[in-house]
Order: structure tokens, then C-alpha cells, then sequence
């Protein structure tokens, strides 16, 4: 009940002020009364005071505006169409391949899976050199037998790489600029499809029974540029298992920074059962 109160207060303070137009009204509403405070004073102390107010008003006003309205505003999104949150692209180069190099195709394709957030800018700003983050504060609830993935790496923030709307490829910037009325998007999570499922899994003979076995449990990957640049192969320690992780969020800019907690990461046998959405308050 409390957490649900704490969200409903967050969202009216977030209305207030998750646009420039808003926290324009704000300022220059704010302005005006202090002025019409300051005329009042003037009447009733005398002209002196008034004097001396205005200059401190007409002083401070052009630091408060550029530090809170002439700013990025940036929100942290869970897309709703299912087409933007969650994608699928077909690539003949994909981090995941399901096959020997010499057995495919060149005409094959691989089907990607893309877990995605979205964020917002609706700052009278451009947010630059963003980079996306996460952090993974809950594991899923493990059997002694079942594989702890990812690595414990991942208790601290980790970048991911960003994505086109049509997903047509991933940017391999590690970092972009964000302007005014944009929308980007973050890619947090990818699962090779249908035949590639078995993509990454790792076939070196330097490997034991067990830790075979353990490495066969990855479905997914967080989308980490290594993953990108180096193939899935080699970055078992990114990868992802069956069960719901907790992560936390968080879009840092030179000049803004914004975060969004406890966001559900779920990850199934399959891409129908694979999704991320905001965790439920507790009731």
C-alpha cells in the first residue's frame, strides 16, 4: 500500500515536470509571484526592499533556468507495442550463429530476438554522450544444480548498446546524442530464434561434462558490445538462463542522468514466453 502511494506521488511530480513546456510554466510562474511578493514588501517596508529583492530575483532567475529548465528531460520507457519492445531481426551476420561457419549458407539468414526499453527526451536540450546501463539486483531463484548466469559482474553497472527503431542494425557507438522530442532505444536482451536457439552454445573440448552442461542452460545474452563485437561464444559470462531477474536501469548523459528501478527481466524456452516489463508494486 505504501509503495503504491510513493508511485502515485512520483507520477504527479513526474507530470510536473517531464516536459520543457511545463517546467517553463513553472519557472516563469514562480518568477511572478516572487515579484508580486517583492511588490507587496515594497509597500508595506518600503522602497529599499524592493530594490534590493528585485536585483537578487533578476540575479538568480537565469541560473534557475538553466539549470532546470534549459535541460534534457529524460524518461526510461518500457515500449507498449509489442513491435518496438521486443523485435525480431533477420540478419546474415547475427552475434549468434546455431551452425558451423562453413555449413551456412550465404543466402541463410539468423533470427534475433531484441528485448528493448525506449528513452524520451522531452527537454528543450539534446542529452549528449548517453550511454544506456544496467544492473541485475535479483537472480532468478536457483536449484544447486541449475547455472548462475550472468557473472557477478553484473552487480554493477554494465553498458548495453543502443538500437535504430527498425532495428535494422545495432549502433555500435558506445555512446549517442539524445535530442529534443527523440525517442532511442536501448537494447537489453537478445535470443537467437527458431534454429538458432542453440546459437551460442559453447563446443570447446576444453570443457567438462558439467560445465557443459551448465553452459547449455543460456537462452540469452544482455546485449553488451563484446557480445557484438566478439560473438556470443565467447561471452558465456554475459549470458542469460530460464527465470526472472530484477535490473535496474539508467541513462547516463554528460548533462542528465535518469534512472529507473526494478524493471522485470523474463526469459523463457522460447521468444513467446520472453519479455521485460515494470515490476508490480508490492501490495
Amino acid at each position: 500500500m505504501v509503495t503504491s502511494l510513493q508511485e502515485r506521488l512520483q507520477n504527479i511530480k513526474d507530470w510536473f515536470i517531464d516536459t520543457y513546456f511545463r517546467r517553463f510554466l513553472i519557472w516563469i510562474i514562480s518568477f511572478l509571484a516572487l515579484i508580486g511578493v517583492d511588490v507587496y514588501l515594497a509597500k508595506e517596508v518600503g522602497p529599499n526592499i524592493f530594490t534590493g529583492v528585485l536585483i537578487a530575483i533578476v540575479t538568480i532567475a537565469p541560473f534557475i533556468y538553466n539549470s532546470y529548465v534549459a535541460v534534457p528531460i529524460l524518461r526510461i520507457e518500457v515500449p507498449r507495442e509489442e513491435d518496438s519492445r521486443k523485435p525480431i531481426l533477420s540478419t546474415y551476420s547475427p552475434p549468434c550463429m546455431c551452425q558451423d561457419q562453413l555449413q551456412i549458407q550465404k543466402t541463410d539468414t539468423q533470427n534475433i530476438g531484441y528485448l528493448r526499453l525506449s528513452v524520451r527526451n522531452s527537454g528543450f536540450v539534446a542529452a549528449e554522450d548517453c550511454t544506456f546501463q544496467i544492473k541485475i539486483t535479483e537472480w532468478p531463484v536457483k536449484r544447486p544444480d541449475e547455472y548462475h548466469a550472468p557473472s557477478n559482474e553484473y552487480h554493477d553497472w554494465q553498458d548495453v548498446t543502443w538500437s535504430y527503431r527498425d532495428v535494422t542494425w545495432t549502433n555500435w557507438e558506445k555512446s549517442i546524442v539524445i535530442r529534443p522530442n527523440d525517442v532511442r532505444y536501448a537494447t537489453i536482451a537478445i535470443m537467437p530464434l527458431d534454429k538458432n536457439n542453440q546459437a551460442c552454445k559453447p563446443k570447446s573440448e576444453d570443457q567438462d561434462r558439467n560445465s557443459q552442461s551448465q553452459l547449455e542452460q543460456i537462452k540469452a545474452w544482455i546485449a553488451k558490445h563484446d557480445v557484438f563485437e566478439r560473438g556470443c561464444t565467447a561471452r558465456h559470462q554475459d549470458g542469460l538462463v530460464v527465470g526472472e531477474y530484477k535490473i535496474d536501469t539508467q541513462v547516463t548523459c554528460r548533462n542528465k542522468q535518469r534512472m529507473l528501478k526494478e524493471l522485470k527481466l523474463k526469459i523463457g524456452e522460447f521468444w513467446k514466453g520472453t519479455d521485460i516489463y515494470t515490476a508490480k508494486p508490492k501490495e
